[in-house]
């Protein structure tokens, strides 16, 4: 299995974030469940910025190996 966050647990990962999000906003947690979510949403993000790092990586390594055409050109 790849350490490299994949597109599908960067979706999973803001699905999740994102529900986390309404939890806390709804007000309705203990300050202790509110900081466990907030730990997670943390956790989460940090993920979240690996994977588009990851893909940024990847789209550079195409442009700098011709691989992938310029979309402003597309036209």
């Amino acid at each position: 299995m790849s350490d490299t966050p994949s597109i599908n647990d960067l979706e999973k990962n803001l699905d999740e974030l994102s529900s986390l999000v309404e939890r806390l906003e709804s007000g309705d947690l203990s300050l202790d469940d509110a900081l466990k979510q907030f730990e997670r949403g943390i956790a989460l993000t940090r993920q979240a910025q690996g994977a588009l790092q990851a893909a940024e990586q990847k789209v550079q390594l195409l442009m700098a190996n011709g691989e992938l055409t310029n979309l402003d050109d597309a036209d």
